[in-house]
């Protein structure tokens, strides 16, 4: 008797919870139940979030029209569920992909709000301290070669004796790889201090070759222009900069402690390369993303 109890009664909580999940209406924070399952507010607002909404926009017939791009989405995952793909490998693999993208960024998140705004003098030192980015900024006009990064950089080894833009050429022509033609400009106040010291110390009319995003870019300066940054920009830009290199030097440390901390076993064949002692040529890097190349303009 009992178990026959114990089973009406789970029976009966059963009956409750699906009846529970047929009542569910859109009222209060929800804003609409899609097959017994809420949209909120929140989520609804978080839509939103991510799109630059001008103030003429009519805000209640934005937020009706982005609802039903939420519903039709919650409908076809509903759909995908139904045929089983929330359990397919490949979806559980971009899933955690996913999640551990967003923990990070939200790890990121958190670290920034903890970096203090610098005071007046720190801000005062950066500017001093980096007359590149403020006073003594420049815009260099480029001569500039754009190509794709070949499979094996090392083919690109032989770019360090080109001591002009149409030599790189020659040396691309002869090793087959296309390359489009262009100008660009180089602007001393978003380049590394570093790197630009470098490409300061070449002779006039020798290139200097950088990789970015799966491109490389060969490059010749044909003319500067000395910007200085206006007054009112250059304390927000110094601001903005010293809260970035913070931040920066946060995630550094952090990625350190972490890794220092943890215990990472590879499997013959997968361990991680050994750091090269051999720096690079003063003209050609093609190994070594250094920093972002200027945008090409036809």
């Amino acid at each position: 008797m009992k178990t026959r109890t114990m089973i009406l009664t789970s029976a009966a909580a059963a009956i409750m919870l699906t009846l529970g999940a047929c009542q569910k209406k859109a009222e209060g924070q929800v804003v609409a139940v899609v097959n017994g399952e809420e949209v909120s507010l929140q989520e609804l607002n978080a839509e939103l979030a991510g799109q630059n909404v001008p103030e003429s926009v009519d805000k209640k017939a934005l937020m009706k029209e982005v609802l039903q791009r939420v519903i039709d989405r919650k409908l076809l995952v509903q759909r995908a569920k139904e045929q089983g793909l929330d359990k397919d490998p490949e979806y559980l693999t971009q899933q955690r992909r996913l999640d551990e993208n967003l923990l990070v960024s939200l790890l990121g998140k958190k670290a920034a709000a903890g970096v203090k705004i610098p005071d007046g003098a720190a801000i005062d030192k950066f500017i001093s301290d980096n007359p590149q980015m403020f006073a003594q900024r420049t815009r260099y006009s480029l001569d500039q070669l754009q190509f794709d990064l070949p499979p094996n950089p090392k083919r690109l080894a032989v770019l360090e004796k080109d001591k002009s833009l149409a030599a790189v050429a020659a040396s691309l022509d002869s090793l087959g790889i296309k390359y489009a033609r262009g100008t660009s400009v180089l602007d001393s106040a978003t380049t590394p201090p570093a790197l630009m010291q470098q490409i300061a110390k070449l002779p006039a009319g020798e290139p200097f070759i950088l990789p970015a995003g799966g491109k490389v870019y060969a490059s010749v300066i044909t003319g500067q222009q000395i910007t200085p940054t206006p007054a009112e920009v250059a304390r927000p830009a110094a601001t903005d900069a010293i809260r970035r290199r913070d931040l920066t030097d946060i995630s550094t440390k952090t990625l350190k402690q972490v890794r220092d901390t943890a215990k990472i076993d590879y499997q013959p064949g997968y361990e991680p390369a050994a750091k090269s002692t051999a720096s690079a040529t003063s003209n050609a890097a093609p190994a070594t993303p250094a920093a972002p190349a200027p945008t090409a303009t036809n």
